[in-house]
């Protein structure tokens, strides 16, 4: 009985999330919702629910969103994006920079948060180039999508396989797998939106348009915050040489927070930092460890599983295959987050361990560029046309968006998965 009321929750936080726009509910208020009711039918304990809470992934998630706070409180990243902008001097290397330029900011930044930046650059630039916001917008939602498979910290799917699947060496596996497909990627997609949108961008030009130069707002927590970045990043591949060597094993949460830690003790701005954290994301999470948790342990998921076709980690032809395909299919239905949060369990359910790396880099590579296939399949999508909608720009269509993004996603999963059969 639990499996059918914990799928009758599951259908109705969808309901909630796909009719957001009708409805006026976060995300995150939708997911808390419907944590709530799992734990009010007993579908899932109160104790269980507690304990379903990945607090690593909470860790990382508040330490690297502290991180990213500065970096745009001070105007870092409006300061890196402009200069980029600055080298546009026609309408094709204006379409490389919002997808590969964008894309290479995400691997580090996280998607959403340079999905949510980038909207009023395209406002800025699609006003004084003159050419269509859609065109600008789509590049941008393909550009974040795609770069952030590069590494765990790119996006939240990543870092849950990262923390979830038990490999060793999660930051460099991911950059040894996935950082030449990507970049790959990155350039196909260009082209492949260069051709689409080839007469527009013809009719574009950038002869006399110059978009200026952003200047650094608060040179002080510029300075920090770069420093922690950077410090950050070299401390995640320092702690895997560390452990490569059995010296120490210092998971990417604790180095994540520890970042924020000393941003927080040096910075004077720590208040603004603070203030400026994604909080709701963080909320999102832990309600989505429950419901996800709640559906699982309700025997629901099992249930629907055992009628699909069950990868094998002795085949990783037919294991990479059958992952990229549901990862794409499901994507659509759950989102990519959501996705992984439940699929890693058919994984471990069907043999897989943190050894099979190249599976588990099938799952971030094709539960991510699932996002470019339909709008709903992304959070990064959705932050991009409500930002646009705010401020009044007309976004891309549902149409629009999959006749484009339907070849983009055929090419990116064909080249991570012959990538990674190969490496």
């Amino acid at each position: 009985m639990n499996e059918y009321v914990s799928l009758g929750i599951f259908a109705f936080v969808y309901v909630l999330i796909f009719g957001r726009f009708r409805f006026k509910i976060p995300i995150w208020a939708a997911m808390l919702a419907g944590a709530a009711l799992m734990i009010g039918f007993q579908v899932i304990s109160p104790a269980a629910a507690f304990k379903s809470v990945q607090i690593d992934v909470i860790m990382f998630l508040f330490g690297m969103f502290s991180i990213v706070s500065g970096l745009d409180r001070s105007g870092v990243l409006k300061f890196a994006a402009a200069k980029m902008l600055s080298r546009a001097k026609t309408p094709d290397r204006l379409l490389m920079i919002f997808v590969v330029g964008m894309g290479a900011l995400s691997a580090f930044l996280v998607n959403d948060t340079i999905a949510l930046m980038g909207v009023p650059l395209v406002a800025y630039v699609a006003r004084k180039a003159g050419i269509r916001p859609a065109i600008l917008l789509i590049a941008l939602a393909f550009g974040v999508t795609v770069g952030s498979t590069m590494t765990p910290i790119g996006n939240p799917q990543n870092l849950l396989i990262a923390l979830q699947s038990g490999m060793n060496l999660p930051f460099s596996n991911f950059v040894r797998f996935l950082a030449v497909p990507t970049i790959i990627n990155l350039f196909l997609t260009y082209y492949i939106l260069r051709v689409f949108f080839k007469r527009e961008l013809a009719a574009v030009d950038l002869g006399n348009v110059t978009f200026g130069e952003s200047s650094i707002t608060n040179s002080g927590m510029a300075r920090i915050s770069v420093g922690v970045l950077v410090g950050t990043i070299v401390a995640f591949f320092v702690s895997e040489v560390l452990k490569f060597m059995h010296v120490a094993d210092i998971s990417l949460s604790l180095i994540a927070i520890s970042g924020a830690a000393v941003l927080y003790a040096v910075s004077r701005d720590r208040r603004e930092i603070m203030q400026n954290v994604d909080y709701p994301v963080l909320v999102f999470f832990a309600a989505m460890f429950v419901v996800t948790a709640a559906v699982w342990s309700s025997g629901a998921i099992p249930m629907i599983i055992k009628n699909l076709p069950q990868p094998s980690p002795s085949n990783i032809w037919q294991g990479n295959a059958i992952i990229a395909v549901t990862s794409l299919a499901l994507g659509q239905l759950l989102s990519n987050v959501p996705f992984v949060s439940l699929y890693h369990y058919v994984m471990f359910q069907n043999g897989f361990t943190g050894a099979d790396v190249s599976s588990w880099m099938m799952l971030a590579a094709a539960s991510t560029v699932a996002g470019n296939l339909t709008i709903l399949a992304a959070a990064s999508n959705i932050i991009i046309i409500q930002a646009s909608e705010s401020r009044k720009i007309k976004a891309f269509t549902l149409l629009e968006f999959v006749k484009v993004g339907s070849v983009v996603t055929a090419v990116n999963l064909a080249v991570y998965y012959v990538f990674l059969l190969l490496v």
